[in-house]
């Protein structure tokens, strides 16, 4: 028993070092990302970035948040994960590394797919906002649709970055897109042949009368 405790003691004083050093680049990696975090909000906060978001009306996209502080936390969480994994390295025990090195990397992946999401979000409001603000017949239907399409194919793209498969929900976006398509070409088509329904009367009253004439 005293031996076993005499190793565990000596293999506790040859990694006290490098744990002390993983310690210190845990707090400077939270240090670093909260000071990456408030610049970088209070640099976008300057430029206007949260004004012309509040007149693009694109806020509610966001969950009503000022882009600043979202753009501002995404940078800061992903830096703190970049300097942890660092930390994990450096203690260089096998079974740590295998554990957390693999869920810190899932974290940094994590990370970059909500701000994939998040842009794609931002883009699909933007590009419904521009529709609806047009002279289009149905602009209100077309720009909810839009906006579902991009946000979809931004969410499969952020669960692609993942690594989680995504083949079914790309099936399942393109037998959607298929039905919408039809749909709308449906509704083209029946709106002109409505439109040109007392056209075609007059076409084929001449035919007749021509006709009779033979």
């Amino acid at each position: 028993m005293i031996e076993v405790l005499n190793s565990v003691g000596l293999a506790f004083i040859d990694i006290l070092p490098s744990l002390l050093v993983a310690i210190v680049f845990i707090v400077l990696g939270y240090v670093v990302g909260v000071a990456a975090k408030a610049v970088i909000s209070r640099v976008l906060a300057k430029m206007g970035i949260d004004e012309w978001f509040e007149e693009q009306n694109l806020l509610a996209a966001i969950g009503n948040k000022n882009f600043s502080e979202i753009a501002g936390a995404i940078v800061k969480w992903y830096l703190f994960f970049i300097f942890l994994k660092q930390a994990v390295e450096i203690v260089n025990l096998i079974t740590l590394n295998e554990v957390l090195g693999f869920w810190i990397q899932y974290a940094l992946l994590v990370i970059v797919a909500a701000g994939v999401i998040i842009a794609g979000m931002i883009i699909a409001r933007f590009a419904r906002n521009a529709i609806e603000s047009s002279d289009y017949a149905l602009k209100q239907i077309f720009g909810l649709l839009l906006e579902l399409m991009v946000v979809y194919i931004a969410v499969v793209m952020g669960i692609s970055i993942i690594g989680l498969p995504t083949q079914l929900l790309e099936m399942a976006f393109i037998i959607a897109l298929t039905g919408i398509v039809i749909a709308i070409s449906l509704m083209i088509g029946i709106g002109f042949g409505l439109a040109l329904k007392d056209e075609a009367k007059t076409i084929i009253k001449d035919m007749k009368k021509q006709t009779k004439k033979k």
